[in-house]
């Protein structure tokens, strides 16, 4: 049900994330909400050097780092494809940066690749301490590599938070925590570097140029900018479960058909007569989940939404960092999957089908198509990935509500996550983006990685 809701419009005016965040990030908050000072003073009177359990702490330290990270995405911008290291990388530094702590949890860092992350049990760590300097580092690292870099928003927190500790903690525990987050973030960092993503020389790689297939139902350029593809390779970088993109590869698509008594022509037509039809609340709907200016993207927005809930159920930090590693692997293989399928079968996008076989040589989606391949579709089956690991946490029937871009797309409430999942589904067809068989298909593709991220052995046996 929508509780409020505008026309979408661009924002005219983007404040700094470090302004946008300030107010949910003061130091005294902070630093009041990290371990009751009677439970502090127990333990230092004993001089207690066993490692605390992070489960102790609350995970303010990871929303404050986590809604920055959105924000600048927002602010910045940076696109998808720049963005989801940010939340995927950072996921995993939060999460073995406070690891030492969780005494029923084991290394997914090790799990992966095999190798450890060593720290010292005789050393008083201070786990909120070591999440914002992993994180730090983590993103400072990633920044660097794209253009213009600007990580003043990054260094604002990180100092803020690194002050509201100070009353909290020693100059030494500050000391050893600080350098133990930082090694933590600079392991992860390695792990990086050997994704695909990057250049030898750190740069973003990019893509072979893709050449269309060229059969009548092959993806080519899209109006209005007839842009070349994008992605092509994305499908065959590093994934974290082995194999995912075979193991969720999508099905064959429908039978591609000119007749218009065929199921093709009727799945193009429903886009067609949608988006002809659209309505402003479902203009505001779809564009809530659009990639342009002034909103959250795909994966910020998805992130924006588990660090609501992470607020709103008062999560302590290790159920909060276990939770935003899985979202953050779980996002990474959905991307991995759903452009493997993409290109796999490179089916042409409804505009396509719509200009050339029903007629309408003018017709247009409410925003600027993607330049890949329509199936599966690249927006729903992320959500559906992210909104499964979700359910694993709060059950199939949390109700909540998504008020990412409430500013100027409006607030919208949910009685489940799959709701959510099928607002996304039916925005899709709405704005022309896409058929509804390549969404519906995205979510069973989504779900499925989320199933299998949701299995991965972050507790120990």
């Amino acid at each position: 049900m929508k509780s409020f809701a505008t026309n979408c419009r661009p924002l005219l005016i983007l404040l700094p994330a470090f302004a946008i965040f300030s107010e949910s990030c003061k130091k005294t908050e902070i630093a009041s909400k990290q371990i009751p000072s009677e439970e502090f003073a127990t333990q230092t009177a004993r001089n207690v050097v066993s490692l605390p359990n992070t489960k102790q702490y609350t995970a303010d330290v990871a929303t404050a780092w986590f809604t920055l990270l959105t924000d600048i995405t927002r602010s910045k911008p940076y696109p998808p494809a720049q963005s989801w290291p940010f939340f995927l990388y950072s996921g995993l530094a939060l999460y073995e940066s406070v690891l030492p702590g969780m005494p029923s949890n084991q290394s997914i860092y090790k799990y992966f690749t095999g190798n450890t992350i060593e720290f010292d049990d005789k050393k008083e760590y201070y786990w909120p301490a070591c999440a914002n300097a992993a994180i730090a580092r983590i993103t400072t690292k990633i920044i660097q590599n794209y253009p213009a870099p600007n990580v003043v928003s990054v260094q604002s927190l990180e100092a803020s938070l690194t002050a509201s500790f100070q009353s909290i903690i020693t100059p030494e525990q500050l000391q050893v925590s600080n350098e133990f987050g930082r090694y933590v973030a600079d392991k992860i960092y390695e792990l990086r570097k050997t994704d695909g993503d990057l250049n030898p020389d750190g740069t973003l790689a990019t893509c072979p140029t893709y050449i269309p297939l060229g059969n009548p139902w092959n993806w080519v350029p899209t109006p209005p900018n007839f842009a070349p593809a994008v992605g092509a390779c994305s499908g065959n970088r590093r994934s974290f479960i082995p194999n995912i993109t075979t193991l969720v590869l999508a099905p064959v698509h429908i039978n591609f058909s000119t007749d218009t008594a065929s199921a093709f022509y009727r799945a193009a037509n429903e886009v067609y007569e949608a988006k002809n039809n659209i309505t402003p609340d479902q203009i505001s709907r779809s564009n809530n989940w659009s990639n342009v200016n002034g909103s959250y993207n795909l994966f910020a927005h998805s992130i924006k939404i588990v660090t609501d809930i992470v607020q709103k159920e008062n999560l302590n930090l290790e159920d909060a960092a276990a939770l935003y590693a899985k979202v953050a692997i779980a996002m990474n293989d959905a991307i991995r999957a759903v452009f493997k399928s993409q290109f796999h079968y490179s089916l042409l996008r409804p505009i396509t089908y719509i200009r050339n076989v029903i007629g309408d040589s003018t017709w247009t989606s409410i925003n600027t198509i993607p330049s890949h391949p329509s199936y599966p579709d690249e927006t729903v089956c992320p959500v559906a990935a992210v909104m499964t690991i979700l359910e694993y946490y709060f059950g199939p029937a949390y109700a909540f509500t998504d008020s990412s871009n409430k500013s100027w797309c409006g607030e919208w409430s949910y009685p489940s996550l799959n709701a959510l999942v099928t607002d996304v589904v039916q925005g899709r067809i709405n704005k022309g983006a896409n058929f509804r068989f390549a969404a519906e298909t995205a979510v069973v593709q989504g779900r499925a990685v989320g199933q299998l991220v949701a299995q991965l052995p972050f507790k120990k046996p």
